[in-house]
This record gives C-alpha cells, structure tokens and sequence, in this order.
C-alpha cells in the first residue's frame, strides 16, 4: 500500500536508527528527528505503517517497533519511495502518496536521501536541476544560507536556492526567467529538506 510523504518519512528513520543503534527508535526519538510536537501523532502514523505492512508494533515494550518488508540495503543500494512531484517554477501540490520504490546506488548522492521528488519546471537550470529530474531529498527542518532546498509555501512544494539576511528568507530560482519568492507570513512555509543529488532518467 502506498505511503504519505510522513509516514515516508517516518520509516526512514527507522530504518536509519536500526542501522546505526542496532535498535528501534522510541516515539519520543521518532518526533525529534521529524519535527512533531506529539508522541501522540508518532503512534498514529506508526500504527498506519503496520497496517500497509512496513512494520510490526509490539506491545508494552518501550521500543516495540520491528521492520518488515524492504530493509535498509545493505548491498550499497537505498530503498527510497518516490512521492510524487516538487515545482522547479511557482509551488506546486506535492500531497501525493507514493508512487513506488527505487533501489538505486547511494554513491549518486552527497547527503543521503529519505526520499526523491519528480521536478516539474526548470527554474532550478542553471544549477543542472531539469524537468523530469528525480531529486533526492534529505529530510530536515535546517538548512544554510545558499542551500538547495525542498520547502512548503502553503499548500505546495517547491525547490529553490535559500537565501538567508537575519531572519529574513527567500526562495531564488536558478534560471532568470523566474522570479524569487518571498514567502507570506500568514502562510505555511516550512524547509522539509536539502537537496542530496539526483538521477536524470534515460
């Protein structure tokens, strides 16, 4: 079954920690690494990742979270679910569920990936970043002055070159024909990743 881009997420990050502790994460663990407030809100998601079949939750156990299906590669390839469409041009809806999981080589990029994005436009030309592109993107709330990002400007995604002045953010394209945008205050905005390469299909 198809997952959201949390719940997406979210496994990534067990898989992640299982790979590096040799144990699950706790919920508590789960909502710092994804920014949610809730531990709450971490059980729901993980009792939806049970029922598509990712995982298994054991109960009264403090980290009762056990991995099924697609482990983390261990063969020097990734299992990254592609979750639909990011806008190289002005944001555009990304709420689609996964399309599908791709193993691919974890040498094609210089982060490592939670998950890759379609890119629809080609604002982001000049930094090799074209239509039809699959972008890799590691999952993270941070992000530098002159990073490549995947931010959320109200009900869409998009992805710019970030620049920061104090507490002042902008999203600039890479081709002149766009113009920057200067997210709204009074609107959703959040950064929910960095660029960490991509793969150009034939």
């Amino acid at each position: 079954m198809m997952l959201t881009p949390r719940q997406a997420e979210i496994l990534a990050v067990l898989h992640r920690h299982a790979a590096a502790e040799g144990m699950p994460p706790t919920l508590q663990e789960i909502a710092a690494a994804v920014g949610i407030e809730h531990v709450n809100a971490v059980a729901k998601h993980l009792r939806a990742l049970e029922a598509k079949g990712h995982i298994a939750l054991l109960p009264n156990r403090a980290r009762g979270i056990r991995l099924l299906g697609t482990p983390a590669a261990d063969d020097g390839l990734l299992a990254l679910p592609l979750l639909g469409r990011v806008a190289a041009g002005r944001p555009i809806d990304s709420s689609a569920e996964a399309e599908r999981v791709l193993r691919l080589d974890r040498t094609l990029f210089r982060l490592r990936p939670d998950y890759l994005l379609r890119v629809r436009g080609d604002s982001m030309r000049d930094d090799g970043i074209l239509d039809g592109d699959l972008i890799g993107v590691h999952a993270t709330p941070e992000a530098r002055h002159g990073q490549t990002v995947v931010a959320r400007v109200g009900d869409g995604f998009t992805v710019k070159r970030l620049h920061r002045k104090g507490r002042q953010l902008r999203l600039l394209p890479r081709n002149p024909d766009y113009t920057a945008i200067d997210p709204d205050p009074r609107e959703d905005f959040a950064i929910e990743g960095l660029f960490a390469g991509l793969i150009r299909p034939g």
